[in-house]
């Protein structure tokens, strides 16, 4: 038996060596064939997949400083080819926009078939074009934006009440600001909130939010080696699922309150919200495990990135007093220390644009924004990129080019503020600042999460002064990040807040 055994196991290493061996061949001769984009030597078998490092948004810059802004990787079974500059960026996602809005289809987001209803991963096409426009019309159009002013006034307001409650204690920002963000979505989505500080139950939601995207941020074997997938060797996919269906129970009893409330015709909202307008559709081709998957991706993706963009405009207004002073100063001319901030009063607030800006340059939340798949064999620059090929768009690499930014390593808000960049916006035509991508793919969110941002940096900055706790320098504070698909800081930013107006105005 153990001979039999020993067989078997010799057959498969040697079959696997053989299959890898002539991968290697078929790979170099094709490379030479199709004129692929330059990029660094691929060991066999694993290709470059050692030269992402824990950081891949880092190395890849690095990389692309040596062999170029469209550069060619080897990642285990899979072609990349990695941008790195706003030229190669406009290529990709203005001139070749239609042939490189596919979609590679990670393991991650196969969960629980996540991705047959999935914004972010279904492939360019028909299906995917009513899943967006239902989304944009119902949550993100002007229209809607506007009628739904009052929830994001009132969330922002609880915010604000929450930390004065809390004055004189050490507030952690992220905590503070991703349930906040959820509350927001949720309220949107099932006119409910689906946070209740006072509920131990939230605290294990916002942990499943997180260590479900964590996880899916990983470097995944399985993506790079299909034939791995059913071994999932670094258990992604696993630990992914049991924190979805942590997450599924909390959405199924809002989803199912609904049904019976919409049998019975009672204690319904007075106008449909965007829960109803999916139940609608069920009576079509939409399921309600399509519901559910849709539901999750819209608030994961509607807190999480929300959430570190502010956290990391607190850190750097923290870390540069200057700055905080200079923001404050304009909110007070502009407002007064007579009433809270409104959302009307963001498009008279010039410098926390600029402020904005800058946090979104030097930390932008998808720093290699979700890879796009060439449909079709295409020429970019003289270049042929395959059919197929994963196409990353190194967004941080962009931010922080020394051939567009001066000083591009220093926060810095007045280069948006006066100068060469004082016109240039985030909304996808302006390719050195991407930090939504853009093309057909371009974020849909990014109109709530424009408002969301700058209102409330805003109101914390004007309602409070801000400082660290005892023992901490801010011209010492922790700066360092934690890679992923959202790209947040590695130590959380807790800090102490102090009030600026009169006591009945929070």
């Amino acid at each position: 038996m153990e001979e039999q055994w020993l067989i078997w196991l010799s057959a498969l290493l040697s079959s696997t060596l053989s299959y890898f061996l002539l991968d290697l061949i078929r790979r170099r001769k094709k490379k030479r064939r199709e004129n692929l984009p330059p990029g660094p030597p691929a060991w066999p078998i694993v290709g470059n997949i050692l030269q992402l490092g824990k950081k891949p948004n880092e190395s890849l810059w690095a990389l692309s400083q040596k062999y170029g802004p469209l550069m060619t990787l080897s990642l285990g079974m899979k072609t990349a080819v990695v941008v790195s500059s706003s030229e190669m960026a406009k290529e990709v996602f203005k001139t070749h926009d239609q042939n490189f809005a596919g979609r590679i289809l990670i393991e991650a987001a196969k969960i629980l078939s996540h991705h047959e209803s999935s914004i972010a991963f279904a492939q360019y096409g028909d299906y995917w074009r009513k899943l967006r426009r239902i989304a944009t019309t119902e949550l993100f159009s002007p229209t809607r934006l506007q009628a739904l002013q009052h929830l994001r006034r009132d969330q922002v307001s609880q915010t604000i009440r929450m930390v004065f409650d809390k004055r004189g204690k050490s507030l952690n920002i992220a905590h503070l600001v991703f349930y906040e963000g959820l509350n927001l979505m949720s309220n949107a989505i099932f006119s409910k909130k689906l946070f209740d500080p006072n509920n131990l139950d939230s605290a294990e939601l916002r942990n499943a939010f997180t260590e479900s995207l964590r996880l899916a941020g990983k470097p995944n074997l399985a993506d790079f080696y299909p034939f791995l997938r059913f071994l999932d060797p670094q258990g992604v996919s696993r630990g992914v699922a049991v924190h979805s269906k942590r997450l599924h129970k909390y959405l199924d009893v809002f989803i199912q309150e609904r049904l019976e409330a919409r049998r019975q015709g009672v204690g319904l909202p007075r106008e449909k919200d965007f829960l109803d307008i999916l139940l609608d559709l069920t009576a079509h081709d939409f399921t309600l495990v399509n519901i559910r998957a849709l539901l999750l991706e819209l608030l994961s993706a509607g807190s999480d990135t929300t959430t570190t963009t502010i956290e990391w405009a607190m850190v750097e207004l923290i870390a540069n007093p200057h700055v905080m002073r200079q923001a404050q100063k304009e909110l007070e001319e502009v407002i007064s220390f007579n009433r809270k901030v409104e959302e009307s009063d963001i498009d008279h607030l010039p410098y926390l644009h600029a402020i904005v800006k800058e946090v979104f340059r030097l930390h932008p939340a998808l720093p290699l924004a979700l890879p796009h798949r060439a449909d079709n064999t295409c020429e970019v620059v003289g270049y042929m990129i395959p059919k197929h090929a994963m196409v990353i768009v190194n967004v941080w690499a962009i931010g922080r080019d020394p051939k567009i930014w001066k000083e591009p390593l220093k926060f810095m808000p007045e280069r948006f503020f006066n100068g060469e960049y004082s016109k240039m916006k985030y909304k996808g035509q302006d390719f050195e600042l991407i930090p939504f991508g853009a093309g057909r793919r371009v974020c849909l969110g990014l109109p709530l999460a424009h408002q969301m941002v700058h209102f409330t940096i805003a109101s914390l900055i004007h309602s409070f002064n801000w400082t660290l706790p005892i023992g901490m320098n801010h011209e010492k504070i922790n700066m360092s990040d934690t890679f992923g698909i959202v790209l947040k800081k590695a130590i959380e930013l807790h800090a102490n807040p102090t009030p600026r107006l009169p006591n009945h105005l929070y």
